[in-house]
This record gives structure tokens, sequence and C-alpha cells, in this order.
């Protein structure tokens, strides 16, 4: 078999392609990411809120949660603190037999279960 010479140069040639390569992909996921984001987002228009609240109502029926020894009730402003050090800010709503916790913030709604939350301070 023939052997194929390599020199410095081309191992950094390679290196710096490579590096090129990557920091190019990176951002185009970064850009593809938020376009994607910013597509899905959705602010709650005055006619839909009243909507899902009911929707959220009926799926969340218990308005109060005692956690850590605080009671939060219904409509009260809330900052949550999850396992995956994700903070959530939003309008409490309730809680379902299937403890998952209801919020609503200004673009979506989200459903968080209780186990999974570290800290909820009123805001």
């Amino acid at each position: 078999m023939p052997e194929i010479p390599l020199t410095i140069n081309d191992v950094l040639f390679s290196i710096g392609g490579a590096a090129i390569l990557f920091v190019l992909y990176k951002a185009i996921a970064a850009a593809i990411r938020i376009y994607i984001n910013k597509a899905f987002e959705q602010n709650f228009n005055p006619d839909q809120i009243q909507n899902v609240l009911e929707n959220c109502y009926r799926t969340f029926p218990i308005d109060s949660l005692s956690f850590n020894g605080a009671i939060f009730t219904r409509g009260t402003p809330v900052r949550i603190k999850t396992s995956r050090k994700t903070t959530i800010e939003g309008q409490f709503i309730g809680v379902n037999q299937s403890e998952l916790v209801c919020l609503i913030t200004e673009k979506s709604v989200i459903a968080q279960e209780i186990k999974a939350i570290l800290e909820i301070q009123p805001m």
C-alpha cells in the first residue's frame, strides 16, 4: 500500500476546516431554533384568554396548592423553580388529581408535575 505523506500543515488545515464547519453548523442550528420558536410563539388575545382559562379551570379543578407551608390560590402570580433548573413565571391556575400544576404565562399554558418543583415563590 502506498503511504500518503501528511505534513503538519495538512493536519492543521484539517483541524481549522473542521472547526469552521462546526461553528457554521452551530450557528445555522441556532438560527433555525430561533425561527421555529418565533413561528410558534403566541400571545393570547382577549378573545382567546377567556376560553383558555375556562378549559384550564375544568382540567385543573383544585384551586389551591399548599407547598412547603405556603398556600397558593387561583390567580396568584408565582415563580416556580424546577428540578431541571428552569424558572417559570406565570399565574397559578390550579392543580388536578394527577398532581400537575397549571400556570398561564403571557405566551403559553404550562402543566408542571408537583414532584419536579423545587420552589414556589409569590411574585
